[in-house]
């Protein structure tokens, strides 16, 4: 766990727990406490910790760098889904990266993978 919260479960891996990171910034700034987990383990899942997490919040957002399709964010989603749903008190959110292959420009990168901003928008879409 990197940081814990009260209001959302955010799972998060790799280069994505740094934008997770400066959004919680923000969303705390905004009345949100996010709890956020960096899944270190990809096989096997932590699903001892995700658990406690999803029972304490009630929601789960996932934020990959991976693309959507054949990404670790669907492998999350089952899992969750399988052993935890009575706990959700919301559909589980995936933010992951465009089904494009990533660009070598800068500019174009940003708009291909998943950014502070977006994470923001989610988690105030969940909490609502």
């Amino acid at each position: 766990m990197v940081r814990p919260g009260e209001h959302v479960t955010i799972l998060t891996y790799s280069r994505m727990r740094y934008h997770v990171m400066q959004a919680a910034k923000t969303l705390v700034n905004k009345g949100y406490d996010p709890e956020v987990i960096d899944i270190r383990s990809l096989k096997p899942f932590d699903l001892y910790t995700i658990g406690n997490s999803v029972k304490k919040t009630h929601r789960v957002l996932i934020v990959e760098e991976c693309m959507r399709t054949g990404g670790i964010g669907a492998s999350l989603i089952a899992a969750i889904t399988e052993n935890f749903n009575d706990y959700l008190d919301a559909p589980i959110m995936c933010l992951s990266s465009q089904d494009v292959p990533t660009p070598y420009a800068g500019t174009l990168e940003e708009v291909t993978v998943v950014q502070p901003a977006q994470i923001v928008t989610a988690v105030e879409q969940l909490c609502q």
